[in-house]
């Protein structure tokens, strides 16, 4: 990976809330301790009036003792994000002498550690500054399966709507890594981690898009729809919709492989609520696309008779409206088109 400059010192409020001084003997009458740097403001406001200063008098200079105070106060409420970062990797920087059996709390910590910062984007690409993607191949290739889904979740959130991240991603060669975790792994929760990560890389990315179709990745996300696995489904078709609405000419590939008729198939199945993501999918492929029309309109498929069956099915129920969208949708497509 290129060299770069270390980022300079970041500052965030620690996660977890202050706690609330408790109002004994002691402490009556002392204010809330803020949790917040608007908090610490109100605070610090509170603590320089004085008891027989009038309300509309201006503020004065804080003596020592309260400058100190209000220091202190601040420098417990912050942290050096990059510094527990670092440490984080360090720590997972010894996975790779993991051996099975061994116990993994202290990675799959570290992992968690890091999520809570780097939705951030700032603090991502930072992350990436001082090393931090060193460690994302060794967390995919783990044995252990957890902290496998910890790797393509991290993989996920510095991904996401980040394209300097994702840039560093598609550079190194981790399409085909999340597409053997999808295909392969045995695990199901890394193998959904997998299709997030893949979707925060792909989506709105023309070169993750290609490195897509480069690796056959629409076909492993075909033959992971065939599982009738409700958390497959969801995250794939979420993906493929999002990917039909931003490219418009993938529709043309999904179609070839044959994605109409497995759709089709899923919905022919006893419902599940993944099948409203279905749903949506078909609907993106059949619009305006004569090709897919001509394959709904196939009599061994029997899409008119699956849709009437399915609203039969939902009709009345509240939280199935949109899923009766769709049919209705899909219907009036069949009808109207010759």
């Amino acid at each position: 990976m290129p060299a770069v400059n270390k980022p300079q010192t970041s500052l965030a409020l620690i996660p977890e809330p202050a706690v609330v001084a408790s109002q004994s003997e002691g402490n009556m009458g002392q204010p809330r301790q803020p949790s917040s740097l608007q908090g610490l403001l109100r605070f610090a406001m509170e603590a320089t009036k004085t008891e027989d200063a009038p309300h509309d008098s201006v503020f004065q200079p804080l003596d020592e003792e309260r400058k100190r105070f209000l220091e202190n106060a601040l420098k417990s409420m912050t942290i050096d994000v990059v510094e527990v970062l670092q440490k984080q990797i360090q720590t997972l920087r010894k996975i790779e002498n993991l051996k099975p059996g061994d116990d993994t709390t202290e990675f799959v910590e570290a992992i968690d550690t890091i999520l809570e910062y780097v939705d951030n984007i700032d603090i991502a690409n930072d992350f990436h500054k001082i090393g931090g993607f060193t460690i994302l191949y060794p967390c995919l290739k783990c044995s252990n399966a957890k902290v496998r889904a910890g790797g393509c979740e991290l993989l996920a959130v510095l991904c996401q709507n980040n394209t300097y991240c994702q840039k560093i991603v598609l550079d190194n060669e981790f399409i085909p890594m999340l597409l053997s975790l999808i295909e392969k792994d045995e695990d199901t929760i890394v193998a959904v981690k997998a299709i997030y990560a893949l979707s925060g890389i792909v989506r709105e990315n023309s070169e993750g898009l290609n490195q897509l179709l480069h690796y056959n990745g629409l076909s492993i996300l075909l033959n992971t729809l065939k599982r009738n696995n409700e958390k497959f489904t969801i995250k794939a078709t979420f993906l493929l919709s999002s990917l039909c609405r931003s490219s418009p000419e993938i529709k043309d590939h999904l179609i070839n492989l044959g994605f109409v008729s497995t759709l089709i198939s899923l919905i022919s199945m006893e419902r599940l609520t993944s099948h409203e993501h279905v749903l949506s999918l078909l609907v993106c492929l059949v619009e305006n696309n004569v090709k897919a029309i001509s394959e709904c309109k196939n009599p061994s498929l029997k899409l008119k008779e699956v849709l009437q069956r399915y609203l039969a099915s939902i009709r009345s129920k509240e939280e199935c409206q949109e899923e009766e969208e769709y049919c209705k949708r899909l219907l009036h497509i069949l009808n109207s088109e010759c």
